[in-house]
């Protein structure tokens, strides 16, 4: 994706693009250009001010393309005196300053004039934009906007962020937005990650709440602990033990995931918590030893919603479909019944049990078992088919298990389906689980594979016998 900044349009000359939206966008400046007539001298720049900004642009323009860091960071902390478009957008053209301390001078300059009005407007069009438009560059505007004061600022972005959720592209735009944050590790970003798990993009979609999730475990700050705490509850199975491996590691309690217990901890000792200045990070899914809904191959399940998907092709026949079976079973027996789960299986070809995630009740049991003792194995390896197939159900997890490498299906190398499937895996975030049944020694083509493809997915790989 691009990473250089879009030019800011005009916020009075922007067109919408069609139907309600064009109207919702049209009411939604209208009304910050209301507030911004009440709310007094902030609101809008005077005709001394404008005057004043023309005189000192061209003099300010040379300084800000200057090769030396000192120049433009000069030319940042002059253009603060102008809380004008053109400065914004001359501000903004630094957010992403190859030098850190200029970029750092910018979001901060930005984040000192966000209780204004044509400020906030300015900010906002170029929000849009960069959102709408699937580029890069949106996460320093949004996380300034939801630091301000203004209620009307923060009222547009929520209708902002709806908007562009409900489009096609959106749930990316906004995961890419999430992974910027994650990337520049900055404290002051935790108000904004904290405002958007408080939006319907969180509630809808588990992608953006995991990489939330993320976002919170990437900043070294008290506050992020706090926020990450409090959303434990709300963000799904495999989001959860994310958040609560790395509360383990950053406070040395382990309490599991019971959100209850790290909640009185944090009443009773926020106070006294102090970030750690050096932490060692366990390997994934190492902290945690038992999950709420028992465990697949000694692994613990963490996740609400999971896929399992089970080879049978030839390969599989005598003791491996019978254990396979049986750690199957034993598994779908274990779960809680505010569980959902589904079953995938393969050989030439895959097939599922249902079309949709069940509940895991004792009805749903009693019928996984009646169509898993029922197979029967024969046939080669779609590997590829049964990942793919996987991938259309609403799922936290894919529990993936095979004993040979793929001999069929659209996709046979295993470094194309490790990519296609990255790839598919990118907005969902959904964790891959791969057991290899007799896998041969550790570095051959099938334990390769497997490990690759769980690691790369936010799994882990198990090696079994049988």
């Amino acid at each position: 994706m691009d990473s250089e900044r879009l030019g800011v349009e005009n916020a009075g000359t922007e067109i919408p693009v069609n139907g309600r939206r064009s109207v919702r966008a049209a009411a939604l400046f209208f009304l910050m250009g209301c507030l911004a007539l009440i709310a007094g001298p902030t609101s809008a720049p005077g005709a001394d001010t404008l005057e004043q900004f023309k005189q000192a642009k061209s003099d300010l323009m040379p300084l800000l393309r200057s090769k030396d860091p000192q120049d433009r960071i000069e030319a940042l902390k002059r253009l603060q005196n102008f809380p004008v478009e053109d400065a914004v957008r001359m501000i903004r053209t630094r957010v992403n300053d190859e030098d850190p301390g200029v970029s750092r001078q910018a979001v901060e300059i930005l984040r000192a004039m966000n209780d204004n009005h044509e400020v906030c407007e300015t900010l906002l069009v170029a929000a849009r934009r960069a959102l709408r438009a699937g580029s890069s560059g949106a996460s320093a505007d949004i996380s300034i906007l939801l630091s301000s004061r203004l209620h009307s600022t923060q009222r547009a972005v929520d209708a902002l962020l709806t908007e562009v959720a409900a489009s096609r592209n959106g749930a990316e735009a906004i995961i890419n937005l999430l992974d910027e944050m994650a990337a520049r590790r900055d404290p002051r970003d935790v108000i904004a990650l904290e405002h958007l798990a408080s939006t319907h993009v969180f509630d809808s979609h588990f992608g953006v709440r995991r990489t939330i999730v993320f976002a919170l475990t990437m900043i070294p700050s008290k506050e992020s602990v706090g926020v990450l705490i409090g959303l434990l509850d709300r963000v799904g199975g495999e989001a959860r033990a994310d958040g609560v491996e790395h509360l383990v590691q950053v406070t040395g309690e382990n309490f599991g995931l019971d959100s209850a217990r790290w909640q009185d901890w944090w009443r009773q000792q926020k106070d006294a918590y102090a970030y750690p200045n050096v932490m060692v990070r366990a390997g994934y899914r190492g902290t945690l030893s038992e999950g709420e809904s028992g465990s697949y191959y000694e692994m613990p399940i963490f996740a609400e919603k999971m896929v399992f998907v089970l080879d049978i092709s030839g390969s599989m026949g005598g003791p491996r479909i019978v254990a396979a079976k049986r750690e199957l079973l034993a598994a779908i027996g274990g779960l809680r019944e505010s569980s959902q789960f589904g079953i995938v299986v393969f050989n030439d070809r895959a097939n599922c049990w249902q079309r949709q995630l069940v509940p895991a009740n004792d009805r749903n049991k009693q019928a996984a078992k009646v169509y898993v003792d029922g197979l029967g194995v024969g046939g080669s390896t779609a590997s590829y088919s049964a990942l793919d197939l996987a991938f259309t159900f609403d799922t936290e997890a894919i529990y993936f298990l095979s004993d040979g490498a793929p001999t069929t299906g659209t996709l046979i190398a295993p470094v194309d389906i490790v990519a296609a499937v990255t790839a598919n895996n990118k907005l969902r975030r959904i964790s891959l689980y791969t057991i290899g049944v007799g896998a041969g020694f550790p570095g051959s083509p099938l334990d390769v594979f497997l490990k690759t493809l769980a690691e790369q997915n936010l799994g882990v790989y198990r090696r079994v016998d049988r």
